[in-house]
Order: C-alpha cells, then sequence, then structure tokens
C-alpha cells in the first residue's frame, strides 16, 4: 500500500504545485515509506535527496522545547516559575488593550508572564505580526534595532528588550501563536551559561547522530540546502542567504536546518519516551507532559488555525483529540508539528509510527497537502 504514499506525494510535484519534498515514515522502527521528490534547486536540476538540508522553521521549536525540558528533569525550573526569575525585562509586563477604533492603550497586566505560558503559546508575547496591537509595537520597535546601526546586544539582552514590550492580551487568557519559544530557548541559555546551539548540539544532536542539524550550515554544506520557492507566484526562487558560521540570534522558534534523516532521529526518539538506540535524551513521563494537551476550554477557542481543527496543544506541539473534527483518518494522541515552508512531522504511539515531510514552500499552504499525506499514510496501514 505503499504506492498510495508514493503517488499522493509524486502528484504535489508533477501537478507543479510544489518544486520538491523528502519524507521518511517508520512504523515499528521499520521503513514503511521513504522517497525524494522534484527538485531541491529547480534552475540547478539538483533533485531532492535525503541529503538535502531544509531550513525547517518552527519544526525547531519541539528540538528546543526538548532542549529546555531537559533542564526542566534535573529541576532548574518549575513550569509555574515566572519568566521575570530568569529575564527580568519580563517584569511588571503591560497589555496593549485593542479599542474597537483600531487603536489601543497600554494597561497593567494582572500576572506575569510565566514558563508554563510561554511553552502552551497561552503568553501574550506575540511575533512582529500586524494582526494584534502588540505585534505591531514590535514589529516598529524590530525596525527601529535594525536601523539604529548598533551591534546586536546579544539574546539575553536582546530578548529582555523584547520582554518589556506589550504583551497581546492577559496572561493565560488564550492561545495565541507568537515568540514563546524563542523565549524559552533564551532561559536556557540563562541557565545553562552555553549558547542555544552548543547546548542542543552537546545534548541532542550529536548523542542522536544529528550531523547536519544546527542554527548554521558549513560552507561545504552549503550547497545541500533547498531552495524555498514561492508557490503562488510560478515557483519564484527565494534568496539563498543562509548562515555559514553562528548567527547573531539562535532562534530556538525557528533558526534550525536539518535533513529529513536527522529529524526522522528525533522524532523516533520521541516516539520511544525520549531514548533511542540506548541513548536517553528524554525521561518517558517528560515525553507524556509535552505531548498532552493543555489548553482550557477557553484557550481552545482562540486555537483556531485550519490546520489545528481537532487538535489541542501541548507543550510546543499540537496533540490530536478529535480525528471526526478534523477529518483525518488518524489516531487520538497523534503530536507533532510543522514549519512555515510547508514542514511537518507526527509521532503516533497508537501505531508506533514517526512521519517526518520536508518541502520549500513559500507560503506553507499545509492545509493543502498535509491532510492529503496523512490520508494517504494511514490508509497504507496494516
Amino acid at each position: 500500500m505503499n504506492h498510495l504514499i508514493q503517488n499522493t506525494l509524486s502528484r504535489f510535484v508533477d501537478s507543479g504545485e510544489i518544486a520538491g519534498c523528502s519524507a521518511r515514515i517508520l512504523r515499528n522502527d521499520e521503513v514503511l515509506f521513504e522517497g525524494s521528490f522534484g527538485y531541491a534547486d529547480i534552475e540547478n536540476k539538483i533533485k531532492m535527496s535525503e541529503n538535502t538540508i531544509f531550513p525547517i522553521a518552527s519544526m525547531s521549536k519541539v528540538i528546543t522545547v526538548a532542549g529546555v525540558m531537559q533542564l526542566y528533569e534535573q529541576g532548574l525550573f518549575k513550569l509555574w516559575d515566572p519568566v521575570s526569575k530568569y529575564l527580568p525585562g519580563f517584569k511588571n509586563p503591560k497589555i496593549a488593550k485593542e479599542k474597537p477604533d483600531g487603536s489601543y492603550e497600554l494597561v497593567d497586566a494582572k500576572g506575569e508572564v510565566t514558563l508554563r505560558q510561554l511553552f502552551t503559546m497561552t503568553s501574550g508575547v506575540p511575533y512582529g505580526w500586524g494582526d494584534t496591537a502588540a505585534g505591531r509595537i514590535r514589529s516598529e520597535k524590530e525596525n527601529e534595532w535594525m536601523t539604529s546601526g548598533l551591534p546586536f546586544p546579544g539574546s539575553v539582552e536582546y530578548v529582555n528588550l523584547v520582554g518589556q514590550l506589550p504583551l497581546a492580551f492577559e496572561p493565560g487568557e488564550r492561545w495565541m501563536y507568537g515568540f514563546s519559544i524563542d523565549v524559552l530557548g533564551v532561559v536556557l541559555e540563562v541557565l545553562t551559561g552555553k549558547s542555544l546551539g552548543e547546548y542542543l548540539k552537546e545534548n541532542i544532536f550529536d548523542p542522536l547522530g544529528m550531523s547536519d542539524t544546527g542554527f548554521f550550515v558549513p560552507a561545504e554544506k552549503q550547497d545541500r540546502i533547498a531552495t524555498l520557492y514561492h508557490i503562488t507566484e510560478g515557483m519564484k526562487p527565494g534568496e539563498r542567504n543562509y548562515p555559514s558560521s553562528k548567527p547573531d540570534f539562535e532562534s530556538g522558534g525557528g533558526g534550525l536546518f536539518s535533513t529529513v534523516k536527522d529529524y526522522s532521529r528525533f522524532a523516533q526518539m520521541l516516539l520511544h519516551g525520549g531514548t533511542l538506540d540506548g541513548v536517553r535524551i528524554l525521561g518517558r513521563k517528560t515525553i507524556d507532559l509535552i505531548s498532552t494537551d493543555h489548553l482550557t476550554p477557553e484557550q481552545r477557542k482562540s486555537d483556531n488555525w485550519e490546520t489545528q481543527r481537532g487538535y489541542g496543544y501541548g507543550l510546543g506541539v499540537r496533540v490530536m483529540t478529535n480525528p471526526e473534527l478534523a477529518d483525518i483518518n488518524g489516531s487520538v494522541g497523534e503530536w507533532g508539528w510543522d514549519g512555515a515552508f510547508g514542514n511537518w512531522f507526527c509521532v503516533d504511539p497508537k501505531e508506533n509510527l514517526t512521519c517526518v515531510y520536508l518541502t520549500t514552500n513559500r507560503p506553507g499552504e499545509h492545509y493543502r497537502f498535509i491532510p492529503k499525506l496523512m490520508a494517504s499514510m494511514y490508509a497504507s496501514l496494516d
């Protein structure tokens, strides 16, 4: 039945909808499906392969969560700790309360942002997007910082500055996708005294043999990076401007590069309760905590993306709660996340299955592709 998956992924490319993709699906620790389709670089006729390196965008978040939760296991923090305990810029937060006419007023928050709220995306810490007043303020400040000519202040100082900006809502009031996991990555730096990249390399990438994963791609590997393509603009290529050395800010929320094989190692570790090939990354009960829906009914109302239909949200991951509502022939308890460029992965404990799907779409438009991949994948199971 693997031909179902093969045909579906081939169709994505042959139809001209995407430039290329790679997928790796394991069930019961055996390869159920592995394949690459289309081009990593159309102009230079470089085909996709298992060695293609992808910018994985927000699939970085789950790796960052794993790193921070290692520190949780060491008793270095509690989930309900205020963020200001580690990053004082988050002390005494304000909220940009929006008015019907589009203006806003700044009001004191009733409480502080907690680490738990960062993990569950209920913190109110925005990306610099225009859909909230707080996001617009963040965007304006980012532009000021970028055009000031001043050197980057360092991760800790930078995120403390972000912490002084207004929140989009009262901490814990609702779910909103934002900068939360990036903040957690810097909490890790404060707690360990290491950069996020150094810590993840020592404690996750090297132990799991993820030799092609990191926040930059060395010069000798740059020709393996897939080009991003604007799939709604006639497959127009995006600019290839990838770091070949440590970037100023290692974005735990979206800055990693990886391959389908590397990320599959990470996903298999999650599936096996935090251990792979005798290497323990996290404890089994910690994985259970990460992959449990943490949202209240009120918070779940704003977790309303089309790709989140039928899902709750755990610690940095979606968690399947209602396959019928999601219109997916999958399992309750399937969990994982995706990335802005169409990337996606899942862990399904009930089927002892992991899937990693990496592609190069701008925009990602997961809703067009992922349900079809999932339908074919689950239909392929005995």
